[in-house]
């Protein structure tokens, strides 16, 4: 049996952190990132081929706190994700994406918000087809 790389990468974010609104977030503990599609830096993943893949992301609010994040499509808004008070909400959805284009989870556009961290925090994406 041969095994064929495809792009792959799950990140989370490692401390607490209080986010401003529209905010990248920023998932710094990268534990597979197949292609270097994922910079923790930045927070960007580039789509690296055209295909189809499926993109998962989960977040977990403070105590008594919220948490609203948006999976972002190049420059709009895609598809919603919601925690609170130590619930964790989730989001797994199947794109079909075009190489170059880029996906970040932001922060909603509301007031200031504070995630949990301590890698409740997820993103991952990888190529299911081309």
């Amino acid at each position: 049996l041969t095994r064929t790389t495809r792009p792959a990468f799950t990140a989370s974010l490692t401390n607490k952190k209080t986010l401003a609104a529209k905010e990248i977030i920023k998932f710094d503990k990268v534990w597979l990132n197949t292609g270097d599609i994922y910079d923790p830096s930045t927070g960007i993943f580039t789509v690296p081929i055209n295909g189809l893949y499926l993109v998962s992301s989960s977040m977990m609010s403070d105590s008594g706190k919220h948490l609203h994040c948006h999976l972002w499509r190049n420059d709009q808004s895609n598809v919603g994700v919601f925690g609170t008070g130590y619930s964790q909400g989730s989001l797994n959805t199947v794109m079909d994406l075009k190489k170059g284009e880029h996906l970040t989870i932001h922060l909603h556009n509301g007031a200031v918000e504070n995630a949990y961290g301590f890698h409740w925090l997820m993103f991952s994406a990888y190529l299911i087809s081309e």
